[in-house]
């Protein structure tokens, strides 16, 4: 063999192997992975007034599982929010769902949510499950200077970080 055709063989295995890793990544059995959240303190864009999300629609990209954990959601789950006259509604990840919510400032509440009741495979069950206990906990909301739209439980903690959607 010569050393052009070894080097552009390892170069190959190289890819293939990297690539394999990103794939086993994001199908593995939780489908999640351990991330740091922004920090509440030093991320939060100043705002005048209320949070206005009406007309938003939003991507969910990291949350906090039942058992406290933060995750970062994997890129196979498309979990969305979409806010409009006093209702979010959205993709949990498998099924639809819809609540409604009220910001005063910088707080947050949101009523009862209603969803579809399909069964979902993983990592879908697992993000799904967490993202709608996540809304019955919340209680905070900001605009982050990374353009992030974050939510916080009582205690402080992260539970919901958003990106930009269409």
């Amino acid at each position: 063999m010569t050393s052009t055709n070894f080097r552009a063989g390892r170069l190959s295995a190289a890819i293939l192997a990297t690539a394999l890793a990103f794939a086993l990544a994001a199908c593995s059995s939780g489908g999640t992975t351990p991330s740091a959240v922004p920090s509440a303190v030093s991320s939060v864009a100043a705002s005048a007034g209320a949070i206005d999300l009406n007309g938003t629609t939003w991507l969910l990209t990291d949350y906090i599982s039942p058992d406290g954990a933060s995750y970062t959601v994997p890129g196979a789950v498309t979990p969305t929010a979409a806010f409009d006259g006093g209702t979010m509604s959205g993709s949990a990840g498998c099924n639809t769902f819809s609540a409604p919510y009220t910001i005063e400032g910088d707080t947050i509440s949101f009523g009862p949510a209603v969803s579809t009741k399909m069964a979902c495979e993983e990592p879908m069950a697992t993000v799904e499950g967490a993202y709608l206990l996540a809304l019955s906990v919340v209680d905070r909301v900001a605009f982050l200077d990374d353009g992030k739209l974050q939510l916080w439980d009582s205690e402080g903690k992260t539970t919901l970080a958003f990106l930009k959607g269409n």
